[in-house]
């Protein structure tokens, strides 16, 4: 009787460099990756050098277990990964959890990815009370790519440059003060695309948005509101354009502020869609004076609403 040779079968991933390997784990969150640790001894270590670390509480809420304490488990792993790992420099960093315990946390965490000169940072913060950041992030220097998808007290520095590399901003904002809005969009001298999402009010003080950058080409701007069931007062919000390379501008409006746009000479595409729920208390002359400021435009899309007040 003939024995039976068994081929062992080779394997090749394990046998990638270190370099390799965590190039295919930074595609992963960063708890995944972390459990290839147990694979064998050659993977054990090799999430530590990992230079994206991907953050994502929700997941416990898409499992039906979100309580206090697996959210305290998932704050514990988060500072751990912190402590084990050591690259030299994080090229992103993403945090999305549905809340933190609290602002100092949340700044401790900034400021390591920051110390570890970090390229990209999206926060997003499903259900938490407004955050300060860490100081030290409105003077990265490494940082190109900023999401603040939540709410967070963001304060331009004295020095009035905020942000300083970043190329690409999205920032969601509620209910904001003039003394942010006039200054903050006018402060970062490295924007070339910018998404804005803010919550305004019917009743409440008017704001005055001021973009205004000779670097900005790219600009999607949305106001939204929360409750369609007011009584509206026409309080006159104000966004004031003054970027001359912009080349793509997509406005989403359900509330019709004022628009004061200056010069711009280069625009591409144009997507203006004003949603207001009842025309009749507004002055049309307000979308009538955006469609002309961007006739000149290669693509413009107008909303239905916006077609029947022009024409």
């Amino acid at each position: 009787m003939k024995s039976v040779a068994l081929k062992l079968v080779h394997d090749r991933i394990s046998s990638l460099p270190d370099s390799v390997l965590c190039k295919i784990l930074s595609f992963l969150p960063t708890d995944n990756a972390v459990a290839t640790s147990i694979l064998s001894s050659r993977w054990r270590h090799v999430w530590t050098s990992l230079h994206t670390l991907l953050f994502d509480a929700t997941v416990c809420i898409r499992q039906g277990d979100f309580t206090d304490a697996t959210m305290e488990m998932f704050e514990m792993f988060v500072i751990s990964v912190f402590l084990r790992t050591a690259p030299s420099n994080v090229q992103k960093f993403t945090l999305h959890s549905y809340r933190v315990s609290g602002s100092g946390r949340l700044k401790e965490w900034v400021s390591s990815a920051v110390m570890r000169d970090v390229r990209e940072l999206e926060l997003n913060l499903e259900n938490q009370q407004r955050l300060e950041l860490p100081e030290s992030i409105y003077s990265c220097r490494s940082l190109q790519v900023l999401k603040l998808d939540s709410d967070f007290d963001i304060a331009v520095p004295g020095s009035g440059i905020c942000f300083p590399n970043v190329k690409f901003l999205r920032v969601s904002l509620q209910y904001p003060e003039n003394q942010l809005t006039e200054k903050l969009f006018a402060s970062c001298p490295s924007i070339e695309e910018m998404w804005l999402k803010v919550y305004l009010k019917y009743d409440g003080p008017a704001t005055n948005f001021i973009i205004s950058s000779s670097t900005l080409k790219r600009f999607y701007w949305t106001v939204l509101v929360d409750d369609y069931n007011f009584a509206f007062n026409n309080c006159e919000h104000k966004c004031i354009i003054m970027a001359p390379l912009i080349q793509i501008l997509h406005v989403v409006d359900d509330l019709m502020v004022s628009y004061e746009v200056h010069d711009l000479q280069f625009l591409q595409t144009v997507n203006v869609g004003i949603f207001f729920p009842d025309w009749s208390v507004l002055n049309p002359w307000e979308a009538v004076q955006l469609v002309n400021a961007v006739l000149n435009c290669k693509n413009l899309t107008l909303s239905s609403g916006v077609i029947l007040v022009r024409y």
